[in-house]
């Protein structure tokens, strides 16, 4: 049955751009919100509300509302409207309703892709992270949890821009540690737009995988000595030799250095991507669910 308004029985928000009814449904949940379906009242579509308590994440609301108000992107999650509540304790963004899940989600249930579909994935990542860099902007956060995947497609959306960073700002050490480049960990000054390149390295190698290369350690002292350790190179980018192209394996040594002095810039990685013949238009075949 086609979602409508009529199904849901919540509160009604009117808010600068119209009106809105918040349902009780949850279809997401993070560490700073929850996110509820939502509908217009004027055009009758379905919306994300994204509900942050403000008194105590107002930075993670406010980062994240003024970098959606700027980008305008097709693989980026659409900011439709926002609203603050009268005591300004709490705060909603209505974000455009994507009706399918994470690419977490999708490789804990069906496994890892196929290599041609890494490739169509990334493509449009890395076109999408090039938009936000030459922006001044950084994502800071990006993990398979925050790029939602359209199987029958293989479009994404990136979401969750609360820890966005312009490139004028100071840096800051907080984030996903199995995604977190090692210059973050270590509490130093770091290129922002570099470690995001860390990150969807990582991501790329999930989505070639199944898993994270570092998800065995133990606890964060542990992964600390992995991604430090002074061995050439790490053991799991020579496993991947073994079974992916090496295409693959070269991009993934490149965003996975850990001198960021040495790593691959985005615009590096498009540039690879282009002369491979890949782009975020590049058509895949249908890979059953």
């Amino acid at each position: 049955m086609p979602l409508c308004q009529e199904h849901v029985d919540g509160e009604s928000v009117r808010s600068p751009r119209g009106e809105y009814v918040i349902g009780n449904t949850i279809i997401g949940q993070g560490a700073t919100s929850i996110i509820k379906l939502a509908f217009n009242l004027r055009t009758n579509e379905p919306a994300a509300a994204k509900m942050v308590n403000l008194l105590l994440y107002s930075n993670y609301f406010q980062k994240e509302l003024s970098a959606l108000s700027r980008i305008s992107h097709q693989n980026i999650v659409k900011l439709l409207d926002y609203k603050l509540s009268d005591d300004k304790s709490s705060g909603v963004l209505f974000l455009e309703y994507l009706p399918f899940p994470c690419l977490f989600d999708h490789i804990q249930k069906f496994g890892r892709f196929s290599e041609e579909i890494c490739w169509k994935i990334l493509s449009q990542i890395v076109d999408a992270f090039k938009y936000i860099h030459d922006m001044g902007l950084c994502h800071g956060d990006f993990k398979p949890e925050n790029v939602m995947y359209d199987h029958t497609s293989h479009r994404i959306k990136i979401l969750d821009f609360g820890l966005t960073r312009s490139s004028d700002e100071k840096p800051q050490f907080i984030g996903s540690p199995l995604y977190m480049a090692p210059e973050v960990h270590l509490r130093k000054p770091y290129d922002l737009f570099l470690a995001d390149v860390w990150s969807i390295g990582i991501c790329f190698c999930e989505m070639l995988t199944g898993d994270t290369p570092f998800r065995d350690c133990q606890d964060t002292d542990d992964l600390l000595d992995c991604l430090l350790s002074d061995d050439d190179g790490f053991s799991f980018l020579e496993d991947l030799s073994q079974n992916f192209s090496a295409n693959a394996t070269n991009l993934l040594k490149t965003m996975l250095t850990r001198d960021p002095r040495s790593r691959i810039t985005i615009n590096g990685v498009k540039q690879f991507l282009e002369n491979l013949g890949f782009n975020e238009n590049t058509d895949v075949p249908h890979q059953p669910s």
